[in-house]
Parts: structure tokens; sequence; C-alpha cells
């Protein structure tokens, strides 16, 4: 993608791009915001921020995506926007949801930071909402480190958030230093026999602040960190410029992995993607569901098997304190039941042929 003829607004991180679009579009205190109930904190964190409430629906079970068939019965006349995430880069089914928005005369954003390039329908996910935002962080389709993006696609808002975004700061050089040079390290050392040993490290260094993490303390307790509202800085702007530039082979390689894992699922009579809907996904990360999910993490640590945690809870990553998201137990029951079964496969540049091959010995055999 990945860009439309409107010139994309870049972000700090991706969370920002969604805030921002919200508030072109005039989001208020006491304004509702439909959103799936299988989500980043990160994203609720946008809403409240504004003043407004995140209303939550349950996911398809085959999809991972917001149910279209229960999006209507949490309409009410303070619902301002949905919320359509493409999970792990499989494609919401847009048609429905659009449906539903221009009939109650709503806005919709596709929250795009699992995907660059998946279609839905033979048109590019993205392009179908009033607004999409991207992510560009670690563990996304390209990363900058840290980074985001948002794309108008309704010429009414383009106004608004040009105004928005000129009143957003640039980091700081501080910043600049710190993630270039984790960016540098990531590259050097990023492989999938260290992927535990790299994520635990950067996860305690970014809890004793001697690296940006994705989230800080702030936004996983559902709190405004200072200096949220932030740009991309320049080489950020220039990096991505160059990974989506060459994106088309990642994007090969990312629909490679998947169909090997599929055929090799298939062999062993195990369940793949079946999507009902004409789409074509590339994959991010793929999903399959265990029996016993703390163990799977466990010996896969064991075994130096890169294998994801997403999602921890329908408010990932967070374990309890929900209700400072807005969310109470039992909203969306399928995503709870999935969130305590679900793993999740990479398929990025360094996985290959024979990296597939000891992943799907490794989860037939637990």
């Amino acid at each position: 993608m990945i860009f439309n003829k409107n010139k994309p607004f870049f972000f700090w991180k991706g969370r920002v791009a969604l805030y921002a679009i919200l508030k072109a579009m005039g989001i208020k205190p006491g304004d509702e915001i439909i959103l799936p109930g299988f989500t980043c904190v990160v994203v609720p964190n946008a809403i409240i921020y504004l003043g407004a409430k995140p209303v939550y629906v349950d996911i398809d079970a085959g999809t991972y995506n917001i149910d279209p068939e229960k999006i209507e019965e949490r309409i009410t006349a303070k619902t301002r926007v949905i919320i359509a995430q493409h999970t792990f880069g499989i494609p919401a089914d847009m048609e429905k949801i659009i449906d539903v928005a221009k009939r109650y005369n709503i806005y919709v954003i596709e929250d795009s930071c699992h995907t660059i390039s998946s279609k839905y329908k033979g048109k590019e996910v993205g392009t179908f909402g009033d607004a999409s935002f991207f992510s560009s962080q670690w563990s996304k389709p390209v990363t900058t480190g840290l980074g985001g993006w948002a794309v108008i696609n309704n010429e009414q808002l383009l106004e608004r958030m040009q105004r928005v975004y000129s009143e957003f700061i640039v980091p700081s050089l501080k910043e600049n230093k710190i993630l270039r040079l984790q960016y540098y390290i990531y590259s050097m050392i990023f492989k999938p026999s260290l992927f535990w040993p790299v994520q635990n490290t950067y996860r305690k260094l970014s809890g004793l602040g001697l690296a940006i993490g994705s989230s800080s303390k702030e936004e996983l307790e559902c709190e405004k960190p200072q200096e949220y509202e932030k740009k991309m800085s320049l080489w950020q702007q220039k990096l991505l410029g160059e990974k989506l530039m060459k994106a088309a082979r990642d994007i090969d390689h990312r629909k490679w992995i998947t169909s090997l894992y599929e055929n090799h699922l298939k062999e062993k009579k195990m369940e793949t993607i079946n999507l009902a809907y004409d789409c074509e996904p590339v994959i991010l990360r793929y999903p399959f569901i265990v029996e016993d999910k703390s163990r799977a993490l466990s010996e896969a640590q064991k075994r130096k098997i890169e294998i994801g945690d997403w999602f921890l809870s329908p408010i990932h990553p967070n374990l309890g304190g929900w209700g400072s998201a807005g969310y109470k137990k039992g909203m969306c029951p399928i995503a709870e039941k999935i969130c305590k079964h679900i793993i999740n496969l990479p398929t990025h540049h360094g996985i290959e042929s024979a990296e597939v091959g000891k992943i799907i010995d490794f989860i037939a055999n637990i």
C-alpha cells in the first residue's frame, strides 16, 4: 500500500495516528466508538483519551475479526465510528461493515496495523473506510522501530486532519538517538533463534526506561503519557519509504510461508484458516489454536522456537484491569475463549522452509 492519492500523515506510533483521526472526526466526550473485543489496549486508549467510550463487539471465530452480524445491536444514538481491525492480516468483512455504517451515517476506520497489501474482493484493505491507520513498529509488516501513519479516504476529513497534524510535536533528539540505536541493534541480531531472549530483554529494558518500549506503563494503565501527540521523525519517514518500495518481496515471502504452514497443517490433519468470503490475506502472524497455551509458549521458549502470544486477552496484553479500558468480563465471550488458546506462527523474512517444518512439528507434538 499503500498510499492513496492523498498524502499520508506520519506519526510516532500507529495508535497516535488513530487518535489524530478520531480528533479530526470531531470525537468528543460521550461519543461511542465500536471496536472488536480482541485488540491491543492502545486502541481503546486513543478513544478514552478523547473522553469517548469504547463499545466492544465480539469477534467471528473463523476470522478473528469483528463480527459484522453483531455490530448493529451495539449501535446507539451516540455511536460515531466503527473500527474494523484486519487481525493478523486477515481482511475484515468490509462490505457488511460499511453497509451497517451507511445505514446509520457513522464513520468507518480501518485498523490496518497488521497488514500491508491484504486484499478484500480485489481491493487493498485500508482503502474502504473513511480513514485507516497503519503501524511500523517492531513486530509489524515493515518496521521503523516505532512509527505509524494515517491515510484519509474521505475528502471532507482532509482539511481537519491537516489542522490536527500541524499541532503535533516532533520527537526529541534524545528519542531519535535511542530509537536509531535500538533499530541498529535489532537489524544486527534479529533471527528466529534469538526471538525469546531478545523479546525478554527488550521488555525488561523498556520497563526500566532504558529502551523506548512499544507501550509505556501509563498506556498499559489506560492513562495518557506526556507528549503523546507526536509525529514521526524524518529518518523514520525516509526508512519507511525505502522499505515500502521493497515491500513486494516481503509480501511474497509471507504468502509463501503461509502456504507452507497450510500445506503442512493439512498433511497433519490440523486446522487452517478458512475464510467464507473473497479475500487475499497477507498474514503477519499465522493464528493457531492449541489446548494448553501456557505450555506451548513455555516449551517454545525452552526449545528456542519462535511462537507469538497474541492475544493474551481481549485487551492485549492486559491480563487484568480491563475496567480502565471500558471492558467487562463476558462482553465478548468468543474472544475471551480464543485468547486462552491462541498462539501465532511467524511469517517474516527470517523464517525459511526448514524453520516452518520445525514449528509445525513442534505444535503437532504439543
